[in-house]
């Protein structure tokens, strides 16, 4: 069933335990709001699927990075980039930078001084090893870790790392987070941390007893407080992609990436005032239901179809998975979409990014298949309403191959990064290049930037990152967008290669 409203007085609550980043968010969060809403989720062209267009900033081309002298990416004119954090790098504490960028977000921007200064936590997406000094900050032990055994023989080698930006340049990164597994997307809170979630649907117990599947918070600054180490077991064990908080009301929305067999989660903390630490006092997960219809399967919308939705309770959200037998047949299912499925929830085909913006859920769907004709989606749940409405749908790989993470610029442009391969339906030349897609406001998108990643060893040797990997990355996955507070700087990640770009240029020439 659905909750009941957050009463002005909490709302008040809320936003008073929010003040340490308001200074820092208030504003973006201010700015998105209209035309987030308005423009994504009024206007759709007249037609059943989206187009692509062309990018009002211009047409791509090779640019070269400032800091190594290499084309990673091509950009439009007027755009440029700082590479950092690539894995084998050794970073400030003195360890090896890990592989596997992957999701990422800012979490403090706050003044230093006369300097401004801004921290992101960046997942790491690996899952097991042999050797347990591949542990994030194995050798530290002022690095919190949550499982330092084995399971099935093999260490959790995935977590985090920090970084900071302070006044136009990369200076400093860290490890703050590890011993788990396939750490993917996760989300920003309002009150200055991370949550870095794992993408692993598994019923195994490790050698010190513990599961994987789990959501963990990871502090802007865990010299100050180190990250705790205990899982958010409340928020559920499954394939976890991104989390999304909703400012108004603290409440959280989760996304799972396991093959038809997942819906948008929603969680209610049991502490709605927010901050560090709060979300282990637990609270009530929920999945989303289409109104009057069990088990709605969602996965073909056509453009601009909206459906009137309600939220469904999940009784135990660490119920182990097991195999479903559904309405598009026998599914590989968690234990939370077990529950939610039994009260009626509805069926995604692959859930991966989420943001939330003025009372705006957006969230994507990846799944990609030739038969019948899909390359992903972009839904839009509208909080006050509870109107789901699918504002891009791409059968074509051209128009949108994939859509994973997502982010929203404080302009209100929803930007979205590609993690598509080469099959799939493609009404144009061959996919050779994976992209950050702009979304326009009728449900079209267009290109921002593409994927250039392709050099020998001595390229690589010479612009000092002999560590890289070498060859043609060109169509490997984009992750971890997420703008600036003030909307000057995109930081974004190439997953393969294991490289964080800082994109700064002309945003106002188009919609983000």
């Amino acid at each position: 069933m659905d909750a009941p409203e957050v009463s002005t007085s909490r709302r008040t609550l809320l936003k008073g335990g929010s003040a340490a980043i308001a200074a820092a968010f208030g504003g973006p969060i201010a700015a998105m709001a209209s035309r987030v809403a308005e423009a994504s989720t009024s206007s759709c062209m007249a037609a059943t699927s989206s187009v692509l267009l062309d990018s009002p900033y211009g047409a791509l081309a090779p640019v070269n990075d400032l800091t190594t002298g290499l084309p990673l990416i091509q950009l439009p004119p007027g755009f440029s980039y700082k590479s950092y954090g690539w894995r084998g790098d050794v970073m400030t504490d003195g360890l090896i930078t890990p592989n596997g960028h992957d999701g990422m977000g800012v979490v403090r921007a706050r003044k230093v001084g006369r300097s401004t200064e801004i921290v992101l936590v960046r997942n790491h997406e690996l899952g097991t090893g042999s050797s347990a000094s591949s542990i994030i900050g194995a050798s530290r032990t002022a690095v919190a870790k949550y499982d330092t055994g084995t399971t099935s023989s093999a260490y959790q080698l995935g977590g985090t790392t920090n970084l900071v930006w302070r006044d136009g340049n990369w200076v400093e990164s860290y490890a703050s987070f590890g011993g788990t597994n396939r750490n993917c997307a996760g989300g920003a809170s309002t009150w200055g941390s991370w949550l870095t979630n794992e993408e692993i649907r598994s019923n195994s117990v490790s050698s010190t007893g513990k599961k994987h599947g789990y959501i963990f918070e990871v502090p802007a600054d865990p010299s100050l407080t180190a990250a705790n180490p205990n899982p958010l077991v409340d928020m559920g064990r499954m394939a976890h992609e991104a989390s999304a908080i909703d400012p108004l009301t603290g409440y959280w929305y989760l996304t799972e990436d396991q093959g038809n067999a997942n819906t948008l989660y929603r969680f209610r903390p049991t502490n709605i005032a927010g901050g560090l630490n709060s979300l282990h006092a637990g609270g009530t997960l929920q999945g989303l239901k289409v109104k009057s219809q069990a088990n709605a399967d969602l996965r073909m919308p056509t453009l601009c179809q909206e459906f009137d939705t309600e939220w469904v309770d999940i009784a135990n959200p660490d119920l182990d998975g097991a195999t479903l037998s559904s309405v598009v047949g026998n599914v590989s299912a968690s234990g939370p979409y077990r529950q939610a499925y039994a009260n009626g929830a509805a069926i995604l085909g692959a859930g991966e990014g989420c943001w939330v913006a003025n009372g705006t859920v957006f969230f994507t769907d990846k799944q990609v298949s030739t038969s019948p004709s899909r390359a992903g989606r972009i839904w839009a749940l509208d909080l006050a309403s509870m109107v789901l409405k699918a504002i891009f749908v791409s059968n074509d790989l051209q128009v949108g191959n994939s859509p994973d993470n997502i982010c929203v610029s404080p302009r209100g442009g929803l930007l979205f990064n590609e993690d598509g391969g080469t099959s799939g339906p493609n009404s144009g030349p061959a996919v050779t290049a994976q992209r950050l897609m702009a979304l326009h406001p009728n449900g079209s998108s267009y290109m921002f930037a593409a994927n250039n990643y392709n050099f020998t060893a001595a390229q690589l040797a010479a612009a000092g990152k002999p560590n890289a990997p070498t060859g043609n990355l060109r169509n490997t996955e984009w992750c971890g967008s997420s703008f600036s507070p003030d909307g000057r700087v995109l930081f974004v990640n190439l997953q393969s290669p294991g490289v964080t770009l800082a994109i700064t240029g002309p945003w106002t020439n188009g919609t983000l």
